[in-house]
């Protein structure tokens, strides 16, 4: 979901227009009295921490490190778990010479900071896509203008279908998280909470299963899109089936599509567990594998974003 492409007072284009240093100046200080190794070092971190102000301020670039970020700390959350048997046997290893008596660590009743980073993250992304309904709306006053001209139809249905059901989804979310922020008034949303204690499940459970059938639109489209390209391709002369250029415009086409179908594939196991369309959730989901789904999948678009921040 879209989030605010750039937060107030952090400079957009700081990594390109930083002016030169005057000769008095503390850098130039510094570049005259510090080692030229260590100037050097310190280079590449600077310039990773004006890359990164960079992608932040794109559009949805703070959208796309934040998840791409989150469903990372979920996945080593999940291995560092897994992790503590091994933790507690290298503890005993190392104290075996101790004088003390050999204990084993207590184990971990409260979720580790990785773990508590993680949920943070999640609650901040939430809070954020309150304000995805903006360009949701957007969207659908393009799509409300028709079909573009020599647009398939197919495509146009399956835009429309899927921007409506991202609609529901944000709207139910919202409702959601102000019903459990106590910003709605209860009375609103009784008939979906007085079940669950007053806590809005249904509405985020429903908010889900938008979601889940919203991204499986991409299967529709993509398919759509490698049908029409099939056919496009057969209609071609030898002349143009044998052209370099054509072929390597027909790779460079592939490569795009399997990297779209990586997307949706990587958020079906997440999508069918949120979306609570069985009583079993998806065959062994866990947080690592929502964690390595999640990373997987906004991982394309991070790296886009990033290796353009190298441009300017």
């Amino acid at each position: 979901m879209s989030e605010p492409a750039s937060q107030p007072g952090a400079p957009t284009d700081g990594a390109q227009n930083i002016p030169p240093a005057s000769e008095k100046s503390v850098a130039r200080e510094m570049e005259k009295k510090v080692p030229a190794k260590v100037t050097s070092a310190l280079a590449t971190p600077d310039a990773v921490l004006l890359r990164l102000n960079k992608l932040l301020a794109a559009p949805g670039g703070l959208s796309a490190f934040l998840s791409t970020f989150n469903y990372t700390l979920y996945l080593l959350a999940h291995l560092d778990t897994k992790a503590a048997p091994l933790k507690a046997k290298l503890y005993m290893y190392l104290n075996r010479n101790a004088a003390l008596p050999k204990a084993t660590p207590p184990v971990p009743t409260e979720p580790s900071p990785i773990a508590a980073l993680g949920g943070l993250l999640s609650a901040t992304r939430t809070t954020l896509r309150l304000f995805g309904l903006l360009p949701m709306y957007a969207w659908a006053r393009q799509l409300a203008q028709g079909p573009k001209p020599g647009q398939d139809q197919v495509l146009y249905a399956t835009a429309v279908t899927q921007c409506a059901l991202y609609i529901a989804f944000q709207g139910l979310e919202n409702v959601a998280l102000l019903t459990d922020s106590k910003i709605l008034p209860a009375s609103l949303t009784t008939r979906w909470t007085e079940k669950y204690g007053g806590k809005a499940t249904a509405l985020y459970t429903l908010a889900y299963r938008a979601w889940f059938f919203g991204f499986c639109c991409d299967f529709v489209r993509l398919f759509r899109e490698a049908q029409l390209e099939r056919n496009k391709r057969a209609q071609r002369s030898s002349s143009e089936k044998s052209d370099v250029s054509i072929r390597k415009e027909d790779e460079k086409n592939d490569q795009k599509w399997w990297a779209e179908l990586i997307v949706p594939l990587m958020w079906f196991p997440v999508g069918f567990q949120f979306a609570a369309l069985n009583d079993t959730g998806f065959p062994g989901f866990n947080l690592g594998l929502m964690g390595a789904c999640g990373a997987i999948a906004g991982l394309g678009k991070t790296k886009a974003l990033w290796d353009a921040t190298a441009d300017a």
